[in-house]
């Protein structure tokens, strides 16, 4: 196990640069997902990590020590590719064992290591199979096992669920936090997925464009965005937002009449247009005192049983709008209804510059 720390770190291939100067530290024992949209440099910045790519500038610590000029090989690191990467013509075993072989450990302790790391991945069954003969997931096992032989410093994954199904992406979510708890090891994960992000992480690093938008707990990320990218991409379905024109004493108001009035600590000019943003969940069809009020025509209805989702748009400028109600709703195409949100579950962006208002 080992801690991690990046120091401006700045990555550029050819005449474009892909990582600006990225500072951030990784704990002990931490559990730490990069998120971001594809192409924001979230697999340029572990590969970084790990060695196969080389810094433009900028320093990588490991455990205090630094190893920009260290080989991949030689920063005992160990990373789990989406693509498995496993030999085919190699049983399990054979393949969880050639790194520790290569490495010239005697047959008695590899035969030991791949054991208990075939006991803890429920392999044990399967270690003379080939990788043709198991399911993604059992795959995707024997990928990870073969990391967890070589007792890593630092687990680095690759968006290694991207190509399961959905059922299984679910099931191997839980394998991967269960084996953090049980190893206590730091691990970095890759997604595009902020669904894996919020259910697997102790930390979140949101990247967009090659730079580091927010860094926080899943729900202080949800709770707190900083600006309307981290609010947009944090949370399913993505937080509506619609346009309003500050008035006086934090209120603010719709372009369709309606306003609300928030608590704030800072003052904004009256007129001054700004972004109000407001997450499905905290949509609802019963007004209470203080709301506000969005009146939508509705475009769409799906109903999950448990629960529905209601799309529709605001009158005079188009907004669409989504609510993730409980229950089974009555609700139809063509409706009109009034949706609700409280102050307290609202955010205010500056229009211009995107950012977090302060409440």
């Amino acid at each position: 196990m080992a801690s991690l720390e990046l120091k401006s770190v700045i990555k550029d291939f050819g005449e474009t640069r892909v990582i600006h100067g990225i500072d951030l530290q990784v704990k002990d024992g931490e559990f730490v997902v990069f998120v971001g949209p594809s192409g924001c440099g979230k697999s340029t910045l572990l590969r970084l990590i790990c060695g196969l790519e080389q810094a433009s500038s900028g320093d990588i610590f490991l455990d205090g020590a630094r190893v920009n000029n260290t080989r991949a090989a030689d920063r005992g690191l160990a990373m789990v590719f989406q693509s498995y990467a496993l030999y085919p013509h190699m049983t399990v075993y054979q393949n969880m064992a050639f790194g520790l072989e290569n490495m010239g450990l005697a047959k008695d302790v590899v035969k030991s290591k791949v054991g208990e790391a075939s006991k803890l991945l429920r392999l044990d069954t399967f270690l003379e199979r080939k990788p043709t003969q198991l399911s993604g997931g059992q795959r995707q096992r024997v990928a990870i096992g073969r990391a967890i032989v070589r007792e890593p410093k630092i687990f680095l994954f690759d968006e290694p669920l991207s190509n399961l199904d959905a059922e299984l992406r679910v099931s191997m979510r839980s394998e991967i936090t269960g084996l953090h708890r049980r190893l206590g090891a730091t691990m970095i994960y890759v997604t595009h997925d902020q669904v894996e992000a919020m259910t697997m992480a102790d930390k979140i690093v949101v990247l967009r464009l090659g730079k580091i938008e927010q860094v926080g707990s899943p729900l202080d990320l949800y709770n707190k965005p900083d600006n309307r990218f981290v609010a947009g991409f944090i949370g399913s379905p993505q937080m509506n937002f619609v346009p309003v024109k500050a008035g006086g004493n934090g209120q603010v108001t719709t372009m369709h009449g309606t306003n609300i009035t928030l608590p704030t600590e800072q003052t904004v000019a009256a007129g001054t247009a700004l972004t109000l943003g407001v997450r499905p969940e905290h949509l609802v069809l019963e007004e209470t005192p203080g709301s506000l009020g969005l009146p939508i025509q509705v475009t769409g209805v799906e109903q999950l049983g448990g629960h529905c989702l209601i799309y529709g748009t605001l009158p005079n400028d188009g907004t669409c709008i989504t609510a993730h109600c409980e229950g089974q709703q009555p609700t139809r195409i063509g409706d009109t209804v009034t949706l609700y949100a409280k102050p307290e579950t609202c955010h205010l962006f500056e229009t211009e510059s995107q950012e977090r208002r302060v409440r």
